[in-house]
């Protein structure tokens, strides 16, 4: 009883709770500091907000429920945390050794500053006076240990580093290690910066504290290893934890909730671009009978910029990815890029996260992203997977263009559809020469004219290509029955059928693949991981668009910005496959080009189904 009164004489005696401002009384009333305490109107003196510890506010993500101290971990006394409502311990101990100068280092909360003098007393800010500025002992704010009621003041020209002890402490300093809060700061300001390129705390981490062996004469860097002896990665991870989920808005539930978040102007970060001076990204919401179906991303001061390079594009690149898709809001699905080629580069200039993957929803989005790009439709030639309801969407709502598949999708179908147990296509494939020899024939299908009388090859067609390869499967009695079975069934019955030669050949393409959407995609997943978190996935999105914002001018002044073994590989096989026409013009020998061409694709297949004849 006794205690708990010296405990309200001294607080009323410091003053020390007094609101400055809503925040400052919100944290106080949280620890019980200023339960009924009478609002005090300072006259004159400038009252600053306190220096409260991070870590004992806020609320980690998933972290830490225990209440934490200074150094990020649990708060126990005489090993069982302290309750909320529980009075902490006052010590007996008066030291009188008087403190003569101070330090400042980076506090615990962000931008904020803590003192320490010579004796290596810790303080926080209590008051912003007109000379001086009032502390109080880091005591009074961390429940971890008794309470003191130390003060002392300093003067407010940062040159005088004079401290004036004001009110005796009540314990022996503790043993602090002066190099940590520098670490934790740039650990902290790193996590927090919107343009770095990694959410991983490990690797800045690993990053702050290796810097020193490079910089031999940066005290920061030295300081920083130094430091790493009493500051462990898990500490930081928390630390950012918790700071991100203070300043990030909460996880959006629904691709609606995620757009009504991203229309607030409190969190414009995430719906800007990173130049200066900033640009929207996020441009809208795709709603379809009432339901919230895309999210649309696009910098139009970016497409306004480069309009008319953009009027010169002929071919566009529409392909989802569905690893990179945050793993909130629940209902997205994939992430849909529309991408352009330009100088022989393809670009980024559309992002959707879908919500929904059916026809009406493609014809949606298309509409949107119509009305964003100023393309010349007319002569834009689309290369896309085989989804029918993306095929169907781009015929609708770009009429006038010309809609290719790619060679390459055309390639993960046919493998994915032997990798089937039931139809044991795979195993001869793996075994029988001949059988692996009608597989890269029927690879090298979608190299023939979709019809006959194409001017130029006019002779041979992909039905004819069919024919030849089941005219050779017939050969080969111990492998007929199943080969037929794949060749009936799934060539003819599904690709010549019902997706048709128009849609699947790409004879005089010079771009057979949409591989770059392929390579973008896999850049992505690098860069963000697998389903990172929607706000992280947002921050590394600006930056790639940021990315090729500056590329696209790079290209436009005809600088090599890509790997130029990736384009001349492109090349050569674009060379091989016209010289294999040509020779199949001259001597009308449809099964010898089958089995040239069927080796273009040989590295892809060998990484999918292993070593095969």
């Amino acid at each position: 009883m006794v205690s708990h009164r010296r405990s309200e004489m001294a607080l009323r005696d410091h003053d020390y709770v007094i609101p400055a401002n809503h925040e400052v009384e919100v944290v106080l009333h949280d620890h019980n500091y200023a339960r009924d305490m009478p609002f005090v109107e300072i006259g004159h003196q400038q009252v600053e907000e306190v220096d409260i510890p991070l870590e004992e506010y806020e609320e980690p993500m998933e972290v830490d429920e225990e209440p934490v101290g200074v150094d990020g971990e649990p708060v126990e006394v005489d090993g069982e945390p302290i309750e909320e409502d529980e009075e902490p311990p006052i010590a007996d101990v008066v030291v009188n050794e008087v403190p003569q100068t101070y330090i400042t280092l980076p506090g615990i909360r962000r931008n904020s500053t803590i003192y320490v003098d010579n004796l290596k007393y810790k303080y926080y800010k209590r008051e912003f006076l007109v000379n001086t500025i009032s502390l109080v002992c880091e005591r009074q704010k961390n429940r971890s240990h008794p309470i003191c009621f130390g003060t002392a003041s300093v003067s407010r020209n940062i040159m005088d580093n004079r401290i004036f002890l004001l009110n005796p402490h009540n314990h022996q300093p503790s043993d602090i290690d002066l190099n940590v809060p520098y670490l934790r700061e740039a650990i902290s300001n790193r996590g927090l910066d919107r343009t770095n390129t990694t959410a991983s705390v490990r690797t800045i981490y690993n990053n702050e504290i290796i810097q020193y062996m490079f910089t031999n004469y940066d005290p920061c860097g030295f300081r920083h290893a130094e430091a790493a002896r009493n500051y462990t990665h898990l500490q930081a991870a928390r630390r950012v934890a918790a700071m991100r989920s203070l300043e990030r808005p909460t996880i959006p539930q629904d691709l609606h909730e995620l757009a009504e978040i991203l229309n607030n102007p409190r969190y414009s970060v995430y719906s800007q671009t990173v130049q200066v001076p900033p640009s929207r990204f996020f441009q809208q919401e795709v709603v379809i009978n009432g339901r919230s179906v895309g999210i649309v991303f696009a910098n139009r001061v970016t497409i306004e910029l480069y309009r008319a390079d953009l009027n010169t594009v002929t071919m566009v690149g529409i392909d989802e990815t569905f690893k990179t898709v945050p793993s909130c809001p629940s209902d997205l699905k994939c992430l849909l890029t529309f991408q352009v080629v330009f100088n022989s580069v393809a670009f980024p200039m559309v992002y959707v996260l879908l919500g929904s993957m059916t026809e009406e929803t493609y014809c949606g989005v298309l509409m949107v992203i119509r009305q964003i790009l100023p393309l010349d439709y007319d002569r834009i030639r689309f290369v896309t997977d085989y989804e029918k309801a993306l095929m169907n969407a781009v015929r609708q709502i770009f009429p006038t263009s010309r809609l290719v598949c790619c060679w390459f999708h055309y390639t993960q179908s046919v493998v994915r559809y032997c990798h089937r147990k039931l139809n044991n296509v795979l195993n001869l494939i793996r075994t029988h020469d001949a059988a692996a020899r009608i597989f890269r024939m029927v690879l090298a299908l979608p190299h023939l004219p979709a019809t006959r009388n194409n001017p130029l090859c006019p002779n041979v067609c992909v039905l004819d290509g069919y024919n030849v390869i089941m005219e050779y499967t017939r050969q080969f009695p111990e492998i007929q029955v199943v080969m037929e079975q794949f060749l009936e069934n799934y060539i003819r019955g599904f690709w010549i059928e019902q997706i048709g030669p128009e849609r699947f050949s790409v004879f005089g393409e010079d771009h057979q693949t949409n591989n770059y959407l392929e390579s973008f995609h896999s850049t992505l997943l690098k860069q963000m991981g697998a389903h990172p978190n929607i706000w992280d996935f947002l921050q590394r999105l600006v930056i790639i668009e940021n990315q090729f914002f500056v590329e696209f001018g790079q290209r436009q002044r005809n600088l090599q910005i890509r790997d130029i073994r990736s384009r001349a590989e492109r090349e050569n096989t674009t060379r091989i496959i016209r010289e294999n026409i040509q020779q199949l013009n001259r001597d009308h020998d449809i099964l010898a080009f089958l089995r040239r061409t069927g080796h273009r694709n040989d590295g892809y297949v060998g990484r999918q189904i292993g070593p095969y004849p």
